[in-house]
């Protein structure tokens, strides 16, 4: 059987805090982003944190969201560092499970830089393809350059955006006749990585500035109701083209701790149908409910539950695989 294709939702992250505790940081589940992005203790009822997010971005007011990236930037940079191969935190189910399945393709609905970060540390990834399309990423230290792959054998497609990850479609040609130097379009964008705050966590690769320089909070697809117009966005058409490819392939695809949200469904229905996987596995503690829902959605795929946390589902030998 092939390697199966990952699918990944913001469940997968929630046991990192288990497997490092006690520690202040953590990725933030949606409890925490109530409070810490909008000041409430609880959701408003018939409200979901997307709407709350939306409603703000209405106002013009971008401080939840830039909150949000901030909070998942920081968590890379204090947690990827102890869970890493040769972290202090590295006995986790996370570098297990990266370890048994290193030639995978891991399609993420998530923001942040988990996955990449420990493949970097087990020799299996590098930012260049790493991405599942070419980037262009600079070695910051020519001395001292651990050991890297010559190409990446893992791949982590981010569907919804990466925060280290910017499009430059225009470069500056210089004009000969004048003093001033002209801004034209590109024939093809180039993808530029840029890590930002987290660039130690990506050692030895740096920031690669150019034209078309993004903001973090501008990198990627809002956490809100309507993502038509995110999903737009020339990488993640380009994230995309590539994910379909995959999926049309694989016999088999895992999904782990993504709850196929409906907001999300313009964004997951076209990977679905592309898939022509034997079955797809739910690995989510509440799958037998999801499966249902789905079923009855996609009555022409072969769901299988699997009503287990990400951490449970490694440590009794992946079940449903």
């Amino acid at each position: 059987m092939k390697t199966p294709v990952f699918l990944l939702g913001a469940g997968f992250n929630a046991d990192v805090s288990i497997e490092i505790s006690p520690i202040e940081h953590r990725y933030p589940l949606t409890a925490d982003l109530a409070k810490k992005c909008f000041g409430i203790c609880s959701l408003p009822e018939n409200k979901s944190i997307e709407d709350l997010f939306y409603e703000a971005v209405l106002q013009n007011n971008f401080t939840p969201i830039k909150t949000l990236y901030e909070l998942l930037m920081g968590a890379d940079y204090y947690l990827t560092p102890l869970l890493k191969y040769g972290g202090d935190k590295e006995n986790n189910v996370y570098l297990t499970f990266l370890r048994n399945f290193e030639s995978a393709s891991f399609l993420t609905f998530n923001y942040d830089s988990l996955v990449e970060i420990l493949l970097l540390s087990l020799n299996c990834w590098r930012p260049n393809d790493g991405y599942g399309i070419p980037v262009r990423a600079e070695l910051r230290f020519l001395k001292d350059v651990p050991k890297l792959p010559e190409k990446s054998t893992s791949e982590v497609l981010h569907l919804h955006g990466s925060l280290c990850i910017y499009p430059s479609e225009n470069y500056i040609r210089q004009n000969h006749d004048s003093e001033i130097n002209l801004i034209e379009l590109r024939d093809n964008p180039i993808f530029i990585f840029d890590p930002d705050s987290i660039t130690n966590c990506f050692f030895p690769f740096g920031r690669h500035p150019t034209t078309g320089f993004r903001f973090i909070w501008e990198r990627v697809i809002a956490p809100i109701p309507d993502k038509a117009e995110g999903l737009n966005d020339v990488f993640i058409q380009h994230v995309y083209k590539h994910a379909l490819r995959i999926l049309a392939d694989a016999e088999v695809v895992v999904v782990i701790g993504y709850r196929f949200n409906l907001y999300d469904r313009d964004s997951y229905h076209r990977l679905l149908d592309a898939t022509r996987a034997l079955r797809i596995v739910l690995v989510v503690p509440e799958a037998d409910r999801l499966q249902a829902r789905l079923r009855n959605e996609y009555p022409n795929i072969n769901w299988y539950s699997v009503p287990l946390t990400f951490r449970e589902w490694v440590r009794r030998g992946y079940p449903g695989i």
